[in-house]
């Protein structure tokens, strides 16, 4: 486990401007996963682990995890922020708590081979509405369509991962109107 960034020169810092244009979906997903500190315009500075950005309101999600109390959840508006530093850059070490908390209990019941045969329909769901769909991941556990938006485990239209929200739109309606089994 990598120790929090310690020197002011190994901090990253930029500053935002209320009238600054939208930053690309990239520079969010930069921040995913890392633990930050934003400062606000009302000067208050809010500590957590960067669990996702909207990228359209660019509102920043973060998750506090104390020792003795439960997981606290804030979100910073984007109009609010004046700077973000980040101040632990190691994204492994709290990637699986961030992952799953907001995981249901429905989502967590689906053996291995459950979970194979939904993507497998799921995929030949989606190249029969000839969309561009691959396996990825590391264990295979992704189904991706053109590199615009990704489908996580267990293969629900909750589950797909896109900055664009009309693709998204689109494919969680698709996915939803999968007759169950595919023919």
């Amino acid at each position: 486990m990598a120790a929090p960034l310690s020197s002011e020169a190994d901090r990253q810092q930029f500053e935002f401007f209320a009238n600054s244009e939208h930053r690309p979906p990239g520079f969010w997903r930069s921040y995913v996963y890392k633990e930050i500190e934003v400062t606000t315009v009302d000067g208050r500075k809010h500590l957590g682990w960067v669990y996702t950005v909207d990228p359209v309101s660019e509102s920043v999600v973060l998750a506090q995890f104390e020792e003795d109390r439960e997981k606290t959840v804030e979100i910073v508006m984007r109009h609010a922020i004046k700077g973000i530093t980040v101040v632990n850059e190691d994204i492994e070490s709290h990637k699986e708590e961030l992952d799953h908390m907001f995981i249901t209990a429905e989502d967590t019941n689906f053996s291995k081979h459950d979970l194979k045969t939904r993507r497998d329909e799921l995929k030949l769901w989606l190249e029969k509405n000839r969309l561009p769909v691959k396996v990825s991941g590391k264990e295979g556990e992704l189904l991706s369509i053109s590199d615009a938006l990704v489908i996580e485990p267990p293969y629900s239209a909750e589950s797909c991962r896109s900055t664009n929200e009309i693709i998204l739109g689109r494919i969680q309606a698709l996915i939803r109107s999968k007759p169950t089994p595919v023919q």
